[in-house]
């Protein structure tokens, strides 16, 4: 599992790097407020759990950007991280150190399988008692139930039962029997949370409910990381929690950020074509992530909430280009539940999106806006473009 995620990131960044030399010089970097950041960070002292596994600096002299590009890397929220600052001197360190412990407490916030964590609690705590959160987890909270409303609820937190039931991407995937689906599936509805705006209390009113917010988790972190980046006076960045992908600003060089598209059917490192970013996210969903085989069936780990299996819809892989990273994680998962017809339809009255769907057939529809930002790099697929039913 680790080594699939870490090739996918291996896959965007070698594209960033061979997009760096291509790209024509410009003016350069201005980073006026490089010397009042490396004072304010070093005021601070992150405690950093001990066994974090995380690089030191990697610090290059970019010629083309005119940019001293300072990256650090780590393993947490269960994928490697990698963060790239482009500025006109080397990064501190201690502001790596904030982002990381950033990671880390939202992690022991949010994640299911540490039993400690304040979701956890929650989950624990089903038909028992409501449970206070903090202010941090109830706003992703809140974006989670937003997303249940857009998608009708084919995106769902309270899908934490079925999760659990197939394992996938764990050492214990199985094909549950129908039985087992169907008592899952009872317990999964977001309209059935419980919320107090008063004290910040959230409460599951049956026995066996859970949350998993695994699906909008890393976005939400990564716009979190960006806002501290921009904070602290850096406005070139590049953010990768595991293939979510969120620019800061554009490259120093050109108006764009170049990011490969995974090729759903190629292998971890195969891109099937480029997007240029600018100060946006780019969130991908597909069958190829988590997964197990049987019997020569893929079952992979988007699950639809109302059938209790993983979704089956010549669907091969969605990507979400919006403003928030969390938008497009929420987003990534919802249509594609939906599907070609209905999540093209929706992503259409939406003016804050865009959605490239890649179908089956290797065909590829995208929304009126990727027209000019999209180049189709594989001859193994065809490009359509708009969708029309």
């Amino acid at each position: 599992m680790k080594r699939k995620m870490y090739a996918l990131i291996v896959c965007l960044l070698v594209l960033l790097t061979a997009c760096n030399q291509e790209t024509t010089d410009s003016d350069g970097l201005e980073n006026k407020k490089s010397d009042t950041v490396t004072e304010a960070t070093s005021q601070v002292e992150y405690e950093m759990p001990n066994d974090l596994i995380r690089s030191d600096s990697t610090v290059i002299d970019d010629s083309k950007t005119k940019s001293i590009i300072t990256s650090q890397e780590s393993y947490q929220i269960g994928t490697y991280i990698k963060i790239s600052i482009y500025a006109d001197k080397e990064v501190p360190s201690s502001l790596f150190d904030e982002l990381f412990y950033t990671i880390d407490q939202y992690e022991k916030k949010i994640s299911t399988s540490i039993l400690s964590s304040e979701i956890s609690a929650v989950n624990k705590s089903a038909g028992i008692e409501p449970v206070v959160v903090s202010d941090g987890l109830w706003e992703l909270l809140q974006k989670g139930i937003s997303y249940g409303q857009v998608s009708q609820g084919k995106f769902d937190i309270t899908i934490e039962p079925l999760v659990e039931l197939w394992g996938i991407g764990s050492d214990h995937a199985r094909i549950p029997s129908e039985e087992e689906i169907q008592k899952a599936i009872a317990l999964i509805d977001y309209k059935q949370v419980v919320f107090d705006e008063a004290d910040h209390s959230v409460f599951l009113p049956d026995e066996g409910m859970g949350i998993d917010l695994g699906a909008i988790a890393k976005g939400f972190i990564a716009d979190e990381l960006k806002e501290i980046i921009i904070a602290r006076g850096y406005e070139h960045a590049i953010i990768n929690l595991g293939g979510n992908v969120l620019t800061v600003g554009h490259k120093p060089n050109s108006d764009t950020w170049s990011v490969g598209v995974r090729d759903p059917q190629g292998g971890q490192t195969d891109i099937l074509g480029v997007l240029y970013l600018k100060d946006n996210s780019i969130v991908s969903s597909g069958v190829y992530e988590r997964f197990f085989e049987e019997e020569g069936v893929r079952y992979h780990h988007i699950l639809n909430p109302f059938t209790g299996y993983p979704e089956q819809n010549h669907l091969q892989a969605i990507s979400i280009i919006s403003e928030k990273s969390i938008d497009g994680d929420g987003l990534s998962t919802s249509l594609f539940v939906m599907g070609l017809n209905d999540g093209y339809t929706y992503a259409s009255t939406r003016d804050d999106i865009e959605v490239l769907f890649i179908t089956d057939d290797n065909k590829i529809y995208y929304t009126e806006g990727l027209k000019d930002i999209f180049m189709l790099t594989s001859t193994l697929y065809e490009e359509v473009g708009r969708y029309v039913e």
